[in-house]
């Protein structure tokens, strides 16, 4: 049974095919195709492969959270505008993390935000009810889940120069 449903993904470099997972291989003509994991089958003449991963906790594998910035190239997929952002290894990127008994973000991948701008709302343990100030700016390129006994997001944006968006094909 499909979904009608669209979440958002990601796809983090690496540096082979490690196992049948749905990829996005950059050819050597530089064009990006996605294959599903049901279709996976040998492509020989790539650049780079991007395997999928568990989208709330990949910032594990991809942001370096002491240096701020990007440990890998990676591709996020925006349901909100059905469209495909790259972020290069080595990027700078702004993080901000958020926390509280319920968090509701009004933001989402692909949004632009800009500092000082409201982008949700928060219940604190005192049941009282705050805005989000941003303070990053940029490009929202992934919003991850932190588990913990509250709920905590982080929220990562690079410059506009810096997710480049980008058109994927099916792999013929």
């Amino acid at each position: 049974m499909t979904s009608f449903y669209k979440y958002p993904k990601i796809y983090v470099e690496e540096e082979s095919l490690i196992k049948h997972q749905e990829a996005i291989f950059e050819l050597a003509n530089g064009t990006l195709c996605l294959v599903s994991k049901e279709n996976l089958r040998e492509i020989s003449d790539y650049k780079r492969v991007f395997l999928k991963k568990v989208y709330e906790t990949a910032y594990k594998d991809i942001i370096d959270l002491e240096q701020a910035k990007t440990k890998k190239a990676f591709i996020t997929y925006s349901p909100k505008y059905d469209t495909y952002y790259l972020v290069e290894k080595d990027v700078k990127v702004g993080l901000m993390e958020i926390e509280g008994l319920k968090v509701f973000l009004g933001i989402s991948e692909g949004d632009t935000v800009g500092e000082g701008n409201k982008i949700g709302y928060q219940v604190t343990r005192k049941y009282e009810v705050r805005n989000i100030v941003c303070i990053l700016e940029g490009t929202v390129v992934y919003i991850g889940t932190i588990f913990d006994e509250v709920q905590r997001y982080l929220i990562v944006t690079v410059g506009d120069e810096n997710a480049r968006k980008i058109r994927i094909t099916h792999c013929k």
